[in-house]
């Protein structure tokens, strides 16, 4: 169970660093110092984070 369960982080890692590299954001040497959960928290910024729009309050007289 413990090997599966490291193989299946590894594949997980790869694939963030994979995806990470192909917007050439952060190089190799930058991607390999980083946890899983780092490059998970990465990934998810630059491809799912949608900018906020500010909201206008509209002032009653």
């Amino acid at each position: 169970m413990s090997r599966k369960l490291h193989q299946a982080l590894e594949k997980q890692r790869e694939y963030y660093i994979n995806k990470l590299l192909l917007i050439g954001v952060y190089d190799s040497l930058v991607l390999d110092g980083m946890t899983t959960t780092e490059l998970k928290t990465e990934y998810n910024y630059f491809f799912y984070d949608v900018p906020s729009k500010k909201v206008s309050t509209i002032k009653k007289a």
